[in-house]
């Protein structure tokens, strides 16, 4: 049996709402909303990333090793902001600090510290990300491995007949 609740409007209409439903409507789309934010700083940190490399491809190094070292710094920057201190500065409010350049710009989040409610909220979704970038290098590698492999197979079941006109 579902447990009804009236609920007066402002403008007095009355409304009955089933609490149950209403409960697990907002908790599916808060886990779809977390799930989404996730996809959101992934996509993002890739799009940095391949930014990046192509910038620092641009503006050349004096050796390759140079070259490596600078794309590994600026990625692990960008990513460590996007995925971490930005995160954490837009659910932050500070409006307990004194007026500065922080306080004018992130003080409508909703923690003031780091209480239970933020490591399920904010800290949860932080650690998912850091866990699907953890494992996302193997998965690309795994895929651009064995895509060759797929579109030979999906080409022909035949090793001697082929819809291609060249080896590449």
């Amino acid at each position: 049996m579902t447990q009804k609740y009236t609920f007066t409007h402002q403008n007095g209409k009355k409304e009955e709402v089933d609490l149950c439903n209403k409960y697990y409507a907002n908790l599916k789309s808060s886990k779809v909303l977390g799930i989404l934010i996730t996809v959101v700083i992934l996509i993002v940190n890739t799009i940095l990333k391949l930014s990046i490399v192509l910038l620092v491809k641009w503006v050349g190094e004096d050796t390759q090793s140079k070259q490596l070292t600078s794309i590994t710094n600026g990625v692990f920057y960008a990513q460590f902001f996007n995925t971490g201190l930005l995160l954490t500065l837009v659910n932050a409010n500070m409006t307990e600090h004194k007026p500065g350049f922080l306080t004018q710009f992130f003080n409508s989040g909703d923690f003031y510290d780091y209480f239970p409610l933020w490591y399920s909220n904010v800290g949860k979704t932080i650690v998912q990300t850091m866990f699907i970038n953890s494992i996302k290098p193997y998965i690309e590698l795994a895929v651009t491995s064995n895509l060759p492999k797929v579109l030979r197979m999906m080409d022909n079941s035949n090793p001697y007949k082929t819809k291609k006109t060249s080896i590449a």
